[in-house]
């Protein structure tokens, strides 16, 4: 399905690179019910991966009916972490998606010209 996208690979994983970004889909790892993609955008100054946050909660909520779990901000040793999630729990299954976005503790971001971050997918089943 990666290749289908665009994707090559790259050693265990799958990377698509576009003018300004890099998605990197990582191999699975001992979760097989989690996605997990790094990404490397450009920096906003308004606000860490504001694109990237717009086009999720845009899918997440109005596409899908999931609900904003979570939206924080805090700074852990060298790093700020921006943190939202969705949540969406139905009968048969719990989704979830989370985006991190990594900078410096003074809030530059952790690359040189641009910020990254980290979105995770997974899937529960909540019954049998």
């Amino acid at each position: 399905m990666s290749k289908a996208g665009g994707y090559r690979k790259s050693g265990d994983n799958f990377v698509l690179r576009q003018p300004g970004y890099q998605f990197t889909i990582l191999a699975q790892g001992s979760n097989p019910n989690q996605c997990h993609v790094d990404i490397v955008h450009p920096v906003d100054p308004e606000a860490p991966a504001k694109p990237l946050i717009i086009a999720l909660h845009n899918w997440a909520v109005f596409g899908r009916g999931w609900t904003l779990y979570r939206n924080d901000k805090n700074v852990t040793g060298p790093s700020e972490f921006t943190t939202r999630s969705w949540e969406n729990r139905g009968q048969d299954k719990s989704e979830a998606l989370v985006l991190t976005t990594i900078r410096k503790a003074d809030g530059a971001p952790s690359q040189r010209n641009a910020d990254t971050s980290e979105m995770i997918y997974s899937v529960t089943k909540t019954s049998e």
